[in-house]
């Protein structure tokens, strides 16, 4: 064993050598340390042998070696957490023969894991009601990693989800530093309907560096109070089953319902023990679990139960009655024997054995069988003595597919008696007709575009064969192609032919398919049918035009008929489909004209461009719509018409003449009119230019382009008018001009402004005045005249919420209602305008003072709806619970609050003082009597109509501590599996208080017997939860002392008992001791000698934990070893020969026996064996036994090579040979090669020589076997074949000594010459093969076998004359008549064909 030098830095390597198993094998041992590597890394070198091959003898996941190296390496990154073990050991296996290596591989750790939770997202529950400290503990995390990889305790926390601070983690780390105990506690303050659940994300990280972190998700929802049962939909259920019904099927359906929400509504069904139903828990679903008998019982009640799974649970029951009804399930009896046979099957086959007995002895019970009817086909015999029924002759299932054979059977006493029997045969059919098309080819039309779907063809084809060889199957022939077949559906059972999809003409007009009709047969038989598909035209394309829009341009004025442009439509459909007919649709058709078959376009009128964009402004073109008709479908095209213009139109003014007025005092530069003309011709033809004509004095002037008109100097009041003339001018030619007449008025100027007739006004309105009511007038006067001189007021400041207004006369009003409690005084700014074209206000705007006097219209407000307060039971007399106090926003008297009680003190406990609102006590109170009181409080207001409001007041009386809380039972016993996981609920227990408040808050606690911390209690709600894994093995019983505690002063308390068994769970799978495990052993162990013994051990206890043991594989196949269930001895079940293999690989299977026998785990064990040889074989001659030689032959040459092979190994299975009888100075022979050669001339009158060959092996206990070898002289003029050919049939796996066939061959010289046959070679596969047929009449030597020999064999057979004298010795002509013999599969069997060796193709009967 050798290793490379590479990598030695990185592995520590220890070789051991452990034993030697024989001078040709041995075992050893590598022992490889390393840590974590990435995949091909070398791991080392295991010592090889020239021409070995090198395996492991078993697939390794992790490592892989090189066959012919024999180097090892990883062939996965290897991860050591995931390891059963640190220690690895491979056994490697060479070649023919096997030698074992074992090597092992030790794997150290690096910090590559992140610390884990037990699951990455967990559910926990508080329940609404639940106070702060209220606490669920969580699992910690683990790290695959050790050592100061693994994971800090101390760093857990919340990262995420707890942003209203409901949560907090409390965590305590053991004193050793391993495993903490993280609780998730409640601060307070949760409500479900606010936020029903939270999602809270975890972290912890571990000691490694760099630091790796895990996380764990918790939910945490809020639960609801479980108080409500399931209910059932009915009392009494009812139903009726047949007693034949299979089990598993469903028989009745059960519902119930729960009110609550969540897991208090989740329900679960389930039945009371003793029937043969059984009910699903989830669906309430009831079925059938064991076989029914009306025979046995008729009826059925069943008692349903519907549990929640609230804590505590709450549950339902109901009824259901269940009859059965009687089905014929009984047969009648009758004696007699029953056989199916293929129709197939040859003469002299055995069809069926019957048997009668007789009590009687010697001749009395000497029995003889015969057919008495039913054969009168003479298709059966039957065997006197032995009463197998064979065929007598060839059947034909067509001819009769059923016989009743009536046999007798009688005794040969004195006074024979005689018995009968039936038997029943039914021929079956063989697949030997092929399915037939009515026609061969049909044709079929269809219209295009048919839906899909649409029926082409109801193919058929008959097949005269039964069942599945008669059964007809169609599809779509590989001739036919793929993108054809798309749009075709064939329904492969009824042969209907439809499309798949639209089928348009106009991409393919006709379909060839080829459709095979194939029956069931095996192999299958078909047939080919051909369609021809045809498709019909209609009028499914649109004309269609190139290009869809067209441009065209004709002048304005034109006469009539003058040409546009021409369109063109094509359609692809034919006949009447595809002619187009063209027709305007839409346009000014009134204008223009269309060819109906060519598509030219004409004027019909002279068009006018100017008419065209008068009414259509933004379009300033004809658009015609053009319809193409082919048949019944249309196509369009858009064709746009423009009109080119000419100068036809002079520029146009809306008015002749236009007036407008200035002022005197205008200056220079004052725009006073835009003059504006039109020309609806286009470019220079329709582009206006302005200019004055008439310029009275030159005070004018116009813009050239824009005809705007200003002032060049100031107007004369003297002159009350000017006129002014505009001519505006296009630029076409010739060019066209239009007049203006302007007419300008002057006015004087407004110089004076409005003056008030006093600055200041004060005015008091009442509140309560209606909205429009007037209530002031001021007044403004103005020097001017007109509407210079005409005055308007309006209100510019103090106006708050827009409550005044003011009308022209200066009359102000209300707007809006007043209310003096939201503004009690406006100063309101008014300004005077007059109305003149450049108004003047006054210089001095006047004031207004508004006061607004206050009316009772404000009831008193108290400032809180509902007043609450609390008082002790023991409360003195006259004590103060609380003041109450109302606001009114009026003033003096209607402000002015005073206080009552108006309902709620009939006891008159309570007073209040008018003034104040003081509340006090006046009388004795008593909690168990009248826990709270409500009054009603009024406050009035002293307004001479008083208004009042009211609020109550509620009053909680406090109680006092004076009652223990109270559990309702003595003592609680529950039951747990060991496999219950951390923080999982155990039980909960609730006790009550009948006092409130604090004194009926309770606090749950475990004061004693919590082994080692075993448990936790919420202190809120009772509930028990586990905070360390349990072990039954350990520790299967706990008693807790659970104490309930009230928060009075003083405090009260009760303990309860709480018995907690624990139940095992089976929780640890078997495990075997790491490694391969390997054994030796010599073939020809007798059997059920013990091999080894293999175990395995479960940490489980009694039924959990007890082993059995099963081979589950071996390879190679056999069964040739058996185990022990109970102990694992290993034993031999069958003959162990190394021959047939030298290494047996079994997977060995440890179950545990838990129950039910899903929750059972097993463990597998790969077991190698290796067999040792022993010299128990016989060398075997497969050379033939019959050689043709030429009478030339020179001396010295090969005649032949002798070979006999024996299967043993090293030198048990070498062979030497030896002449031990024959004319041993004609032939000489090699010891060791087996060849035999010429000494002396061959004698031509020795037609035959004769030899006796020997084969010897050289093991200690040496084997010898010995061959006749027969030496042909080849002649002339031999003997004559009956046939050129002879092929025949072979089922594989017949013993030998089965006939194959007969052969026969006569001489030309008369019947009388005597002939003998010899076989002198057999190929198979293109080589010689052994001694497979023996020669008279062929048979086989040996069970041939299709998959490990040749289908095709060919046999050369020489045919003799054996009493020719010398000069007539002629050689047999059969070296050209080969019989090859040809094996293929037939149900199962095979058939051996025979042909001669000369024909080059082979064409076998396949079936």
């Amino acid at each position: 064993m050798a290793f490379t030098g590479r990598g030695l830095g990185r592995f520590h390597l220890i070789l051991l050598m452990l034993w030697t198993l024989s001078q040709y094998s041995s075992s050893s041992q590598i022992r490889q340390e390393f840590r974590e590597q990435p995949i091909g890394t070398y791991v080392g070198t295991i010592e090889t042998k020239p021409s070995f091959a090198y395996r492991f003898s078993e697939n390794h996941k992790l490592f892989a070696i090189n066959g012919t190296t024999g180097v090892i390496y990883t062939s996965s990154v290897i991860d050591r957490e995931i390891l059963q073990s640190n220690v690895i050991n491979v056994v490697v296996l060479s070649s023919q023969p096997t030698y074992p290596t074992e090597v092992r591989i030790v794997v150290l750790d690096i910090n590559d894991n992140s610390p884990v939770f037990p699951d990455s997202s967990i559910v926990v529950s508080f329940k609404e009601d639940a106070s702060s400290g209220r606490q669920v503990i969580l699992d910690t995390a683990t790290d695959s990693d050790i050592g100061s990889n693994g994971v800090d305790h101390t760093t857990y926390r919340i990262v995420n989800g707890n942003e209203q601070r409901k949560f907090r983690l409390d965590i305590t780390v053991n004193p050793s530093g391993e495993g903490a105990f993280c609780h998730l506690v409640s601060t307070g303050g949760l409500d479900r309907e606010v936020t029903p659940f939270f999602q809270l994300l975890i972290e912890v990280e571990d000691k490694g560096d760099p630091k790796k972190f895990g996380y764990m998700q918790v939910n945490v929802t809020i639960q609801d109070i479980n108080d409500n049962p399931p209910m059932f939909d009915h009392d009494q259920y009812q139903t009726s089953v047949f007693e034949d019904t299979a089990v598993g099927s469903s028989v009745l359906q059960i519902t119930a319902s729960d009110r609550d929400e969540g897991a208090n509504a989740d329900i679960r069904y389930f039945l009371d023990e003793g029937t043969p139903f059984q009910i699903d828990p989830k669906a309430g679903t009831v079925i059938i679990k064991e076989s029914l008998d009306y025979e046995r019982k008729k009826e059925y009640s069943l008692t349903i139960h519907a549990m929640d799974n609230g804590a505590p649970s709450l549950s339902g029951r109901s009824e259901a009655t269940i009859k059965l009804l009687d089905v014929n399930d009984n047969d009648p009896v009758e004696a007699l024997y029953r056989v199916d046979i293929s129709e197939d099957i040859p003469k002299g086959s055995y069809i069926k054995g019957v048997s009668a007995t007789d009590g009687d002895s010697g001749q009395n019970a000497n029995l003889r069988y015969s057919l008495v009817s039913g054969n009168g086909l003479g298709w059966f015999a039957i065997s006197e003595n032995s009463g197998l029924v064979t065929s007598a002759a060839l059947l034909d299932r067509e001819v009769a597919s059923e016989i009743v054979l009536n046999i007798s059977a009688k005794d040969q006493g004195l006074q024979p008696k005689m018995s009968y029997t039936k038997l029943i045969v039914n021929i079956t059919d063989v697949n030997d007709q092929v399915p037939t098309f009515t026609q061969s080819t049909y044709h079929v039309s269809l219209v295009e575009h048919s839906p899909a779907g649409a029926e082409l063809l109801l193919l058929s084809a008959s097949d005269d064969d039964l069942g599945a060889n008669g059964t007809i199957r169609f599809s779509f022939d590989p001739e036919t192609p793929s993108n054809v077949q798309e749009f075709f559906r064939l329904d492969v059972v009824s042969g209907r032919l439809s499309t798949a999809t639209e089928l348009d003409r106009e991409d393919q007009g006709s379909y060839f398919l080829y459709i095979q009709a194939t029956d069931s047969g095996c192999p299958p038989l078909h047939s080919i049918g051909k369609v021809n598909v045809t498709l019909s035209d209609i009028n499914d394309n649109r004309p269609v035009f190139y290009p869809v829009q067209y441009f065209a341009n004709v002048k304005e004025n034109e006469p009539s008929g003058s040409f546009v442009t021409t369109v063109l439509a094509t359609d692809p459909d034919l006949g009447r489909n595809g002619t187009v007919k063209y027709i305007i649709t839409a346009g000014d058709t009134s204008k223009f004209h269309i060819n109906s078959n060519s598509g030219q376009i004409t004027t019909q009128v002279p068009l006018d461009r100017e008419e065209k964009t008068a009414y259509q402004l933004q379009q300033s073109f004809y658009q015609l719509k053009v319809i193409a008709r082919g048949g019944e479908v249309t196509g369009e095209a858009l064709v746009n018409v423009t009109v080119k213009d000419l100068n036809d139109n002079a520029p146009h003014f809306i008015h002749a003449a236009e007036h407008v007025s200035a002022v005197e005092n205008w200056s220079t530069g004052h725009l006073i009119f835009q003059a504006k003309a039109s020309d609806p011709d286009e470019g220079t033809n329709g582009m206006v230019l302005y200019s004055l004509t008439q310029n009275p004095k030159g005070l004018f002037h116009i813009h050239e382009k824009h005809g705007l008109i200003t002032l060049t100097g100031p107007l004369e009041l003297t002159t009350s008018s000017y006129q002014v003339e505009v001519l505006a001018s296009d630029l076409g030619v010739p060019l066209l001009t239009s007049r203006l007449l302007l007419t300008v008025s002057v006015y004087d100027v407004n110089d004076n402004s409005p003056v008030f007739d006093q600055l200041s006004y004060e005015v008091i309105i009442l509140e309560s005045e209606p909205v429009n009511s007037r209530f002031f007038k001021v007044e403004a006067t103005d020097k001017d005249s007109g509407l210079n001189g005409e005055v308007m007021y309006d209100i510019v400041g103090g106006n708050t919420g827009d409550v005044f207004g003011i009308f022209p006369d200066g009359q102000l009003y209300i707007k809006a209602e007043l209310d003096r409690e939201v503004q009690d005084r406006y100063d309101l700014v008014l300004v005077a305008t007059d109305r003149a074209v450049e108004p003047l206000s006054a210089s001095v705007n006047a004031k207004v003072q508004v006061y607004i006097q206050d009316i009772n219209d404000n009831p008193p407000k108290f400032t809180k709806d509902i007043y609450q307060a609390s008082i002790s039971e023991s409360a003195q007399n006259l004590t103060q619970l609380l003041r109450v106090s109302a606001v009114d926003v009026d003033e003096s008297n209607n402000g002015l609050v005073l206080y009552h009680i108006k309902e709620g003190n009939e006891e008159s406990q309570f007073t209040i003082d008018r003034s104040s609102g003081q509340v006090t006590l006046v009388g004795k109170l008593d909690y168990e009597a009248t826990s709270t009181y409500s009054l009603k409080m009024i406050a009035v207001d002293s307004g001479t109509v008083p208004l009042s409001s009211s609020c109550m007041l509620s009053i909680s009386i406090q109680d006092e501590n004076d009652n223990f809380p109270s559990f309702p039972k003595s003592a609680i016993a529950v039951d747990v599996l060991e496999n219950m996981r951390i923080g999982e609920l155990v039980a909960s227990v609730t006790a009550t208080d009948s006092d409130s408040g604090h004194n009926a808050d309770i606090t749950y606690s475990i004061t004693a017997t919590n082994n080692h911390g075993t448990f936790s209690i919420s202190p809120n709600t009772g509930s028990i939860f586990l905070v360390k894994k349990l072990d039954f093995e350990t520790q299967s019983f706990y008693k807790l002392n659970i104490t309930a505690r009230d928060n009075g002063r003083p405090p009260r308390s009760s303990t309860i008992p709480v018995v907690i068994h624990v139940r095992d769970f089976n929780d640890n799978p078997p495990i075997f001791t790491p490694g391969d495990i390997f054994k030796s052993i010599p073939e020809n162990m007798p059997l059920s000698a013990s091999v080894m013994t293999i175990t395995a051990h479960d940490t489980d206890a009694d039924i959990n934990g007890q082993l059995e043991y099963s081979i589950v594989q071996q390879t190679p196949r056999g069964g040739h070893f058996s185990i022990d269930p109970s102990s694992g001895l290993i034993c031999t079940n069958k003959e162990i020969d190394r021959e047939f293999s030298n290494l047996f690989e079994l997977t060995v299977k440890a179950t545990d026996q838990a129950v039910p026998v899903e929750f059972r785990r097993f463990a597998l064990k790969n077991v190698t064996i290796w067999v040792t040889d022993l010299n128990d074989n016989v060398p075997t001659f497969i050379s033939q036994n019959a050689l043709v030689a030429e009478s030339t032959i020179v001396i010295g040459s090969i005649l032949t090579t002798v070979v006999a092979f024996d299967p043993d190994e090293g030198s048990n299975g070498e062979v030497e040979y030896e002449l031990v009888k024959g004319d041993s100075d004609t032939f000489i022979m090699d010891r060791y090669s087996g060849d035999i050669r010429l000494a002396s001339q061959l004698v031509p009158s020795c037609l035959i020589y004769s030899l006796t060959v020997s084969a010897t092996d050289h093991g200690s206990d040496r084997k010898t076997s010995r061959t006749e070898l027969t030496i042909i002289l080849q002649g002339a003029d031999g003997p004559v074949f009956s046939q050129p050919k002879y092929i025949t049939i072979l089922k594989e796996g017949q013993p030998p000594g089965t006939n194959v066939i007969s052969l026969d061959a006569s001489s030309p010289r008369g019947s009388a010459t005597k002939v003998e046959f010899f076989i002198v070679s057999v190929r198979g596969g293109g080589k010689a093969v052994g001694r497979l047929f023996t020669i008279g009449l062929i048979q086989t030597a040996a069970e041939l076998d299709r998959e490990q020999g040749s289908d095709l064999y060919l046999v050369d057979v020489y045919a003799i004359e054996t009493d020719a004298s010398q000069p007539r010795t002629q050689r047999a002509e059969v070296s050209s008549l080969f019989i090859s013999l040809h094996l293929i599969e037939f149900n199962g069997s095979f058939a051996l064909w025979s042909i001669a060796a000369r024909q080059h193709k082979l064409n076998p009967y396949r079936c």
